[in-house]
């Protein structure tokens, strides 16, 4: 086992990222529905992308076949309880998305008590696969309360969770004003765990997250 692998978040960090550092690794996976602002396409520009993993319970509809076709998206695997027939009917084509994990991802966190976010999923998938022996998580901030939420601008978020400005849990200026139902102890807990477990595995994070330990096979850019 030799290859590598970034998964691209949407936290504020990520804009600390560069295209050269992403062209390090072998294959690329994007988290939900990044804005393809003019940042993040360089970010991938001239690459495929192996994985989409994606609510596709609230789908971001800019992420049309066109824009499908214009990334390389290889695999869409679906991070939402309900099924991929909303976002396969939009892309007109249901062999797009390969398969739906959150359940299975339920039972895998049922130790943490927790209901893991589509990056957590995301980087639990790829351990499984047992392909990589580098990975980069990058934009994994952990929707810390009082932090901004994501690399751009609310004018640009996806029209369906807009509703989460009007109830004040993301403010007018794109900050995180409640503690995230996804738990951030449990999931900074988790993430410790793994790099704990997998001392075989190099892991690169471009994250605001800080730990308590240091782990020999982590590196915090």
């Amino acid at each position: 086992m030799s290859k590598s692998i970034i998964i691209l978040g949407k936290g504020p960090s990520i804009l600390r990222c560069n295209k050269e550092f992403v062209d390090k690794f072998d294959d690329i996976a994007i988290c939900n529905f990044p804005v393809l602002n003019s940042f993040f396409e360089n970010l991938i520009k001239d690459r495929n992308i192996l994985y989409h993993f994606a609510n596709c319970g609230t789908f971001d509809e800019r992420y049309d076949l066109n824009v499908h076709n214009k990334l390389c998206i290889k695999n869409i695997i679906n991070t939402n309880s309900k099924d991929n027939k909303a976002y396969a009917d939009y892309l007109k084509n249901h062999s797009l998305i390969k398969e739906n994990i959150k359940e299975t991802m339920l039972e895998k966190f049922k130790s943490y008590d927790l209901d893991p976010n589509t990056g957590t999923m995301a980087l639990q998938y790829i351990l499984d696969t047992k392909k990589y022996n580098k990975i980069a998580l990058v934009g994994f901030d952990n929707f810390k309360k009082g932090d901004n939420v994501y690399y751009y601008e609310t004018k640009d978020y996806n029209k369906k969770i807009k509703y989460l400005i009007d109830l004040n849990i993301i403010t007018k200026d794109g900050v995180y004003n409640q503690i995230s139902g996804h738990d951030p102890l449990k999931t900074k807990k988790y993430y410790e765990d793994v790099f704990k477990k997998n001392v075989n595995i190099k892991f690169e994070l471009i994250t605001q997250l800080e730990f308590d330990d240091k782990y020999c096979n982590l590196t915090i850019i």
